[in-house]
């Protein structure tokens, strides 16, 4: 039995929005350069508000930063 026209573009919208692998190649010169800016990144003065109104609280932006100089 053939699959009906409906089934078939099921089908075709999986596919089209099924997550796939990938593969990104990078120079380790820019990566390089990426760590260099993100450890000398100036953080701005502590935040005067204990919630998200200001933004991400400055803690969690140097944790990142620590996080990503590292990992990249």
């Amino acid at each position: 039995m053939t699959p009906s026209a409906t089934e078939q573009r099921s089908e075709q919208a999986t596919d089209k929005t099924a997550i796939r692998p990938f593969r990104v190649n990078v120079p380790e010169t820019e990566l390089d350069e990426l760590r260099r800016r993100i450890v000398a990144t100036r953080l701005p003065e502590r935040e005067t508000v204990t919630d998200f109104s200001q933004g991400v609280p400055l803690a969690r932006h140097a944790e990142t930063r620590a996080l990503l100089g590292h990992r990249i």
